[in-house]
């Protein structure tokens, strides 16, 4: 995996545990769902302490959900080290795909078009390096991938 595309999943990983410290554990802090609410412009009559309360195990859910996809790409990039490319590369895409088509989804339904953005480009942008190598061959297989 190049430079770029190791600095993209890099990021994506962040991202995805930043969003698990906000959503699993921070939720409830004023700042905290003022913020995301106000990206979200949920059209409801309650006020935002009420949203935050009924959209908790909501956003906890959403946290660790978050937090299982930065986990698939943390054993994606420790395979990869361990020289098992194909089950790195694997759960390196499936954490890229998932993450950005959450992207897509985020931004298509909510007026978050910032977060759609941090979520889903840089996941985009992964699977754009990485994708036409192991396609075309160009990544090498090692004795260790094929468990040899």
């Amino acid at each position: 995996m190049n430079r770029f595309a190791k600095t993209m999943v890099l990021f994506v990983i962040a991202f995805h545990v930043v969003l698990f410290v906000v959503e699993a554990l921070l939720w409830m802090q004023p700042g905290v769902y003022e913020f995301a609410l106000h990206r979200l412009a949920i059209k409801t009559t309650l006020d935002l302490p009420g949203q935050a309360l009924l959209l908790r195990a909501f956003f906890v859910n959403q946290g660790f959900y978050n937090l299982l996809l930065a986990s698939a790409g943390i054993a994606g990039l420790a395979f990869l080290g361990r020289g098992n490319a194909p089950v790195g590369h694997t759960l390196i895409i499936y954490m890229c795909i998932s993450a950005a088509g959450a992207g897509l989804v985020l931004g298509a339904s909510t007026a978050a078009t910032i977060g759609a953005i941090l979520q889903g480009l840089p996941a985009a942008l992964a699977l754009a390096a990485i994708l036409p190598r192991l396609l075309s061959g160009s990544t090498p297989v090692t004795a260790a991938s094929k468990g040899t």
